[in-house]
C-alpha cells in the first residue's frame, strides 16, 4: 500500500514527521475549499448545532482530499489503486470527534466507499467563523415532510417525484453544485418538479462544495456521496427531519461487477447498503439520536425508474435529467457524450421502458456514438 498522506485542515498542525503534507483551508486568507448553503432561512442558519458544522466541514476536507491525492495504475492486486490518509483536522467539539464510536464509524464507512485508509487527528478549533459564513441567501421558514438528495439524475427526478407528486410530501431537495456547468439544469429540473407539485410543496436547497482546481489531482471522487450525504443530514436535523432519502437504483447500489478488474472501489458504491447503513449509524452516534439514511430504490432497475417518471405524466422531464459522468465535455446542444457506462445504462434503460425518444436526451447522439465506438474497435482490431 502506498505511503501515508498527510492532510492538515484548517490550520491544523502535526507533531509527526510527515513530508509534503496537503494543506486544506475552508476559512483565512488564501482558502482553497469553498462551502456556500443557499435557501436557508436566518432561524435555521442560527440553530446549526456545532457538531454539524464541524460534520460539513470534515466532509468537504475529506471530499477535497480525496480530489487532491492521485490514485496509482491499478495492480493485480489493486495495491496502488488505494491510499493511506492521515487528517489534522480542528473542529469545535473534538471530545465528540475524538470519541472509538465516533472515530470507528467514520473511518469504517469511509474505507469501504472509497477502498482507501484513514486516520483522523482531531483537535480544538479555536476560533471559528459564524455559521452565516456558509450561507449565501435567506428565504422565509418552511417546513417539510422528507428530505431528499437531488443529482438531477434520472434516480433522484423519479424520486422527487415519487415525494412531491406520488406520495404528496412536502420535500426539501437537497443538491451539490460541485460544477457550474450543471448548476443551471439541475436548478431548473427543480423548478419543473415544482409547477408540477401543489404549491409550496417543493423546495430546491443547492450546496455548493468545491476545491480550487490548483487541488485536484484526482476525478474519480469516491468520496463524495458523503460530503452529499452530511449535507443532506445537516439540512434535514436544521429543518426538525431525523431522516434523508437517497434515490439510486439497485443496480447501481449493489455494485455488480461488470468486468473482472472492476470489483470493490473501482466501481462506485455511493448507495451501496452497507454505506448507507454506515452513514446511518455514524450520523446517529454523532446526533446521539436515532438517525435514518434510507434508500427506496434499491429494488428497482434503472428501466423501473424511468417507467415511474413516464407513468406519473413527466416524461419530457427525462431529457432535462443529467446522466453522463463527462461534465468536461457537455455543451447546450449536448448534454450527453452517449460513451461512458452511464449514458449507455441511460439509453438502454429508456428504451426499455418504452419511453418516447424524443423524451431522451440526445438519443440520436448517444446510438451514433455507440456505433462509432464499435466501429472504430472492429478496425482496431482488424
Amino acid at each position: 500500500m502506498n505511503e501515508v498522506r498527510a492532510v492538515h485542515c484548517g490550520g491544523a498542525a502535526s507533531t509527526l514527521s510527515e513530508a509534503k503534507p496537503l494543506v486544506l483551508n475552508l476559512q483565512g486568507s488564501e482558502p482553497n475549499v469553498f462551502l456556500k448553503i443557499g435557501d436557508i432561512s436566518e432561524a435555521m442558519a442560527r440553530d446549526v448545532p456545532h457538531v454539524l458544522m464541524d460534520l460539513i466541514e470534515v466532509a468537504a476536507y475529506v471530499f477535497s482530499a480525496d480530489q487532491g491525492t492521485r490514485r496509482g495504475d491499478a495492480s493485480d492486486t489493486g495495491d496502488a489503486w488505494r491510499r493511506r490518509f492521515r487528517f489534522h483536522i480542528p473542529v469545535r467539539l473534538p471530545e465528540i470527534w475524538s470519541r472509538d464510536a465516533v472515530t470507528t464509524a467514520l473511518t469504517d464507512v469511509l474505507s469501504f466507499l472509497s477502498d482507501d485508509s484513514y486516520e483522523f487527528v482531531f483537535s480544538k478549533l479555536d476560533s471559528h467563523p459564524a455559521v452565516q459564513l456558509y450561507f449565501e441567501q435567506f428565504v422565509p421558514d418552511f417546513a417539510v415532510d422528507e428530505v431528499a438528495l437531488f443529482s438531477g439524475g434520472l434516480d433522484s427526478l423519479a424520486g422527487s417525484i415519487q415525494e412531491a407528486l406520488i406520495a404528496g410530501n412536502r420535500v426539501a431537495l437537497v443538491s451539490h453544485d460541485s460544477a457550474t456547468k450543471r448548476k443551471p439544469q439541475i436548478t431548473a429540473l427543480a423548478a419543473e418538479v415544482a409547477k408540477r407539485a401543489k404549491p409550496g410543496t417543493v423546495r430546491h436547497v443547492p450546496v455548493l462544495a468545491t476545491k480550487a482546481e490548483r487541488v485536484t489531482r484526482e476525478y474519480t471522487q469516491r468520496s463524495r456521496s458523503f460530503l452529499y450525504s452530511a449535507l443532506g443530514a445537516t439540512i434535514a436535523s436544521m429543518l426538525g427531519r431525523d431522516r434523508i432519502r437517497f434515490y439510486e437504483n439497485g443496480v447501481t447500489s449493489h455494485n455488480l461487477p461488470i468486468a473482472p478488474q472492476v470489483v470493490g472501489g473501482r466501481a462506485t458504491r455511493t448507495t451501496h447498503p452497507q454505506v448507507i447503513q454506515g452513514y446511518s449509524r455514524l450520523f446517529s452516534t454523532l446526533l446521539e439520536r436515532p438517525f435514518a439514511v434510507e434508500s427506496p430504490f434499491l429494488w428497482k432497475t434503472k428501466a423501473d425508474v424511468i417507467r415511474l417518471i413516464k407513468d406519473s405524466g413527466c416524461g419530457p422531464l427525462i431529457a432535462s435529467s443529467i446522466s453522463c459522468s463527462k461534465t468536461i465535455e457537455a455543451t447546450t446542444l449536448h448534454t450527453h457524450c452517449g460513451r461512458c457506462s452511464q449514458c449507455i445504462d441511460r439509453r438502454f434503460a429508456t428504451l426499455a421502458a418504452g419511453a418516447r425518444p424524443d423524451q431522451h436526451s440526445d438519443p440520436a447522439r448517444l446510438l451514433r456514438s455507440i456505433l462509432r465506438q464499435g466501429l472504430k474497435s472492429s478496425i482496431c482490431r482488424s
